[in-house]
């Protein structure tokens, strides 16, 4: 990976041929893209927004022109690493200037309440316009149906979880293009600044104002909000559960646990690792930590 990164950095050519590759395979591997986005926030952090604007340009060429060529997809009418670059811009753009990912993780929070404003205004009913679009996804996929979805209550929780498997992809984003300079210009510091990662503490009652504000207008869009916001609180509670096993010197034996449960039971963990993120900011354990290692 570090030379990948040194690649990309040794000149414009190079980056737009990164962001291009990767942003081409995902058309085909979704995942890929994080390696496109963050190839173009590299860049961004490293040179600036005006440098990143011409990857993101010549990389679009070279997407757009494959998926031209490349057979349509049911229910993808674009290439989905296109809704990553402008917001990984952004986001780059705020870290760059804070140095802090807490900043950045809540840019990338607000993109994702954007995403599920945006679809509960334009489709006015976003259970029925997930349910059409999954119709059409589903088609070209012998023997699939939406009874799944239906028994479960996934479709009514659809639009939520888009946004935040949006906001993950966002930050895994991020991340890869921060570690990516760390490794290169600042070894060391990428670990320091994720164990620092906190979120605004007057975030939290603006989010429990906005809740409420959204419970007025919907069910859906409170359910929606809410899961934006166990999304951002869930990588604040993962950053200070990284740097209390640092702090007490535990190793990556200490992290294996969460993170084995989180592939298995990724909802709970979650949801758990939400209410850490949403009570550090009233406790504060990496500073209790601290005081106590002392």
């Amino acid at each position: 990976m570090r030379e990948l990164a040194r690649f990309i950095m040794r000149g414009r050519i190079q980056a737009i041929g990164i962001a291009g590759l990767f942003g081409v395979i995902s058309i085909f591997v979704i995942p890929m893209g994080y390696v496109s986005g963050a190839a173009l926030g590299l860049v961004a952090l490293r040179k600036g927004n005006m440098e990143a604007l011409f990857v993101l340009a010549g990389a679009g060429i070279i997407v757009l022109l494959a998926e031209v060529v490349t057979p349509a997809r049911p229910g993808l009418d674009f290439p989905l690493v296109v809704a990553i670059w402008l917001p990984v811009m952004v986001c780059s753009a705020v870290l760059r200037s804070s140095r802090s990912q807490g900043m950045g993780l809540l840019t990338i929070g607000i993109f994702a309440a954007l995403f599920v404003l945006g679809m509960h205004l334009i489709t006015g009913d976003v259970a029925a316009w997930w349910k059409q679009w999954l119709e059409t996804a589903l088609s070209g996929v012998e023997g699939a149906t939406l009874k799944g979805f239906e028994q479960d209550g996934t479709l009514r929780l659809m639009n939520g979880l888009v946004a935040v498997v949006y906001g993950f992809s966002l930050m895994i984003t991020m991340i890869l293009a921060r570690w990516w300079q760390a490794i290169l210009y600042n070894p060391g510091g990428f670990r320091e600044e994720f164990h620092a990662l906190r979120l605004p503490r007057m975030l939290l009652p603006a989010v429990v104002a906005v809740l409420l504000l959204a419970g007025l207008v919907s069910k859906g869009l409170l359910s929606d909000l809410f899961m934006v916001c166990v999304m951002v609180y869930f990588f604040q509670g993962l950053a200070i559960m990284h740097a209390l096993t640092a702090m007490r010197r535990f190793g990556w034996g200490g992290l294996a646990p969460i993170y084995a449960a989180l592939f298995f039971f990724p909802q709970y963990v979650l949801v758990g690792l939400a209410i850490l993120g949403v009570l550090d900011g009233i406790v504060d354990f990496r500073t209790r930590s601290k005081r106590k290692t002392k």
